[in-house]
């Protein structure tokens, strides 16, 4: 849960992630009609999947049953699996032309998964595996991923988990690296606030946890951390520069515009944003 943050799909949702399940569905040999549609044919074919588990048949594609359908695909893959990456909108980014969904998983598809992968702090291995899967059909709200060994180069959040595990007491230094010491520190915090799921990657129940309401005249690492995010001097201090920054932030993308950096203004300055 802390590192696959899937969504949920049931009978008439009116997702436009869809007609994947339905490719991969067909690509586990269900003969559906991709028409976008969750309907009862739809919903048998989950309950098979999951019958052949041992799960629940419920037709409700969760956290369970989402690792039983997806299929990890990569360059030369070919067939349903790939189209079901293929018809995905979150592989494109704007301006982009829609991939041509034929099946055949080639060097455009494989920069699409690069792309989407760094974007979220995934491996960036241009394969569509299980977590790579899980942040395509993730849920809303969902948050990105800083792993062991990433670094600013890769990830522009890493300086701001480091600040924030600093800011929650770890004597870590904020390097840009996420390495070692940075994932212990992550660990020894995972287990102040939950009794199992540690791992050395900040995912969706950490950052909650992690970020803290600031405002002019906070200080100290979680100021700073916000600042990392920004791009502005950081100096732990929340004085005007900040509040400009932040204010011009919300006002385009986290609004109401009130220079206060809440839970939605950190989740926004984490996630990729599009103009």
């Amino acid at each position: 849960m802390n590192i696959e943050p899937w969504a949920t799909l049931q009978q008439n949702t009116t997702d436009p992630r869809v007609p994947s399940l339905q490719y991969l569905l067909r690509a586990h040999g269900h003969p559906l009609t991709v028409d976008g549609v969750f309907g009862p044919l739809t919903a048998a074919a989950v309950k098979s999947v999951q019958a052949s588990a041992g799960l629940v048949q419920d037709g409700v594609v969760g956290p369970l049953t989402w690792p039983l359908t997806v299929v990890q695909t990569q360059v030369g893959s070919t067939g349903d699996a790939v189209r079901a990456v293929q018809s995905l909108g979150l592989l494109r980014f704007p301006g982009d032309a829609p991939l041509m969904v034929d099946g055949s998983f080639g060097p455009e598809t494989e920069d699409h998964v690069r792309n989407f992968q760094m974007s979220w702090g995934l491996t960036t291995d241009g394969r569509a595996g299980e977590q790579t899967w899980s942040f395509l059909m993730m849920a809303p709200g969902s948050w990105p991923l800083v792993m062991q060994g990433a670094t600013t180069d890769d990830n522009w959040r890493v300086l701001a988990a480091q600040y924030l595990l600093r800011a929650r007491g770890a004597s870590i230094a904020a390097d840009g690296v996420f390495g070692p010491m940075s994932g212990a520190a992550l660990e020894a915090f995972q287990h102040t606030i939950r009794s199992s799921d540690f791992g050395t990657t900040v995912g969706q129940l950490d950052w909650p946890h992690l970020i803290a309401t600031v405002h002019t005249g906070s200080t100290g690492d979680s100021v700073r951390a916000l600042q990392s995010l920004l791009s502005v001097t950081i100096d732990g201090i929340f004085g005007p520069e900040t509040d400009t920054a932040v204010r011009q932030f919300q006002a385009s993308f986290a609004p109401p515009a009130d220079g206060i950096a809440g839970p939605v203004t950190w989740h926004n300055l984490t996630v990729p944003i599009f103009e």
